[in-house]
């Protein structure tokens, strides 16, 4: 009789880990993130933006999978024709997504919610170049790319966290 409730007690407790190792940050079932790795581009083939040219190495991504929001840093990366130059002096706004469909308007224009030891704050804010709806800021052999979130992912994000 003590076996079985002390199995019992263990299967319960890992059933309690394994759920809360699905949820999102503290807790919020709205702010789930994933972190990936990639040799090169072709490692991450169908996962990352289309955009993203072959040559890209050492490329690492921190995503929100409950939103669109996601941040990337990678090296060896001349940026492709369809990069649009954002005018000097001009901050970078939300584009359409032909991809998903979403407009402009959807996303919001705040500053990057996600975080990672390779982001410097503020780096989305001083992109040049617009690859599609990603603000892709080049610094030195460096080049990162954000994806803003969308409006109601921030808002269903913050009302969990009140």
């Amino acid at each position: 009789m003590k076996r079985t409730a002390t199995v019992f007690a263990l299967a319960v407790g890992a059933a309690f880990l394994l759920s809360a190792c699905n949820t999102g940050v503290n807790g919020n079932e709205n702010n789930k993130l994933e972190t990936k790795t990639f040799a090169t581009a072709k490692d991450g083939a169908g996962v990352l933006p289309s955009w993203i040219p072959e040559q890209a190495a050492d490329i690492k991504e921190v995503l929100r999978t409950t939103g669109s929001e996601r941040i990337i840093v990678m090296k060896n990366v001349t940026l492709p024709s369809s990069c649009k130059a954002i005018p000097i002096g001009q901050k970078p706004a939300p584009a359409d997504d032909a991809e998903s469909h979403f407009k402009a308007v959807d996303y919001s224009t705040g500053v990057a919610t996600l975080k990672a030891d390779w982001w410097p704050a503020g780096t989305e804010q001083k992109a040049s170049s617009l690859c599609g709806k990603w603000w892709v800021t080049v610094d030195g052999e460096s080049t990162y790319a954000y994806s803003p979130e969308l409006k109601t992912v921030m808002e269903n994000i913050e009302m969990a966290e009140k």
